[in-house]
């Protein structure tokens, strides 16, 4: 009995803790972590398993979360090592697999939105550009949308550039 008990609780055990997360829960708790401390710590826990040897989306969306950690923590100690920790993993993941569009959006979209004073804004043009000159190419639907969206509403593109994502 002890052996069977043993046997099942390790099955368990190595097979929840060695696997990749589901992408689509990744996604939706990277939303909600926007707003919601909970889903922030929810998306950093779901994604501790990432390693160097994971993924380059799953990489960058770890990076992603630890910077996201430093919205909901009051110590600008820890604001900060949050910050570094997850640039170092976008930084990684964009290295990784540069021609990933939605690596490249998360990116811009983290560095679109962190204060200057970090001194992480130095691939927006280049992010943008990649973004806007290969999002026709894109099959995934959903991403191209959100993507289209954000651009729409960036302060960090021209007139002509939302124009042209019309087109």
């Amino acid at each position: 009995m002890k052996l069977s008990v043993f046997f099942i609780t390790f099955l368990f055990v190595t097979t929840s803790s060695g696997t990749e997360p589901e992408i689509q829960k990744v996604k939706m708790l990277f939303e909600a972590s926007a707003d919601s401390k909970d889903a922030a710590n929810q998306l950093l826990g779901l994604l501790s398993a990432v390693e160097s040897s994971s993924s380059p989306l799953l990489i960058c969306y770890k990076g992603a979360a630890e910077m996201m950690q430093a919205k909901y923590v009051f110590n600008p100690l820890n604001k900060f090592r949050s910050f570094k920790k997850g640039k170092r993993l976008i930084e990684a993941a964009v290295t990784k697999e540069p021609d990933n569009l939605e690596i490249r959006f998360l990116r811009f979209l983290i560095q679109t939105n962190l204060p200057g004073f970090l001194n992480y804004n130095d691939h927006i043009e280049q992010d943008k550009r990649y973004l806007i000159a290969n999002l026709k190419a894109t099959k995934d639907k959903e991403l191209k949308q959100k993507v289209l969206k954000y651009l729409a509403t960036s302060k960090h593109c021209s007139i002509a550039e939302k124009k042209g994502l019309s087109t």
